[in-house]
């Protein structure tokens, strides 16, 4: 398992949070995510063999979220 640290961006309620994180555990292979709204420190727990970082990027900005870095 690995880690990936994200800031994510455009997260105003805990709404937000809620849908981000669904979007995060959608993903094949994505073991655990926490989210903390006030700073949009994002840590995501994932199998390096089912997914990959890019997959995990893209499903927070297709979820409507911003990303920064």
């Amino acid at each position: 398992m690995k880690t990936e640290f994200l800031k994510v961006t455009g997260m105003t309620c805990g709404g937000c949070v809620n849908s981000l994180t669904r979007a995060l555990k959608s993903i094949n292979g994505v073991d655990g995510v926490q989210v903390e709204l006030s700073t949009g420190d994002t840590q995501v727990q994932y199998d390096e063999n089912l997914t990959t970082t890019d997959q995990i990027r893209s499903a927070v900005k297709n979820a409507g979220y911003g990303l920064v870095g």
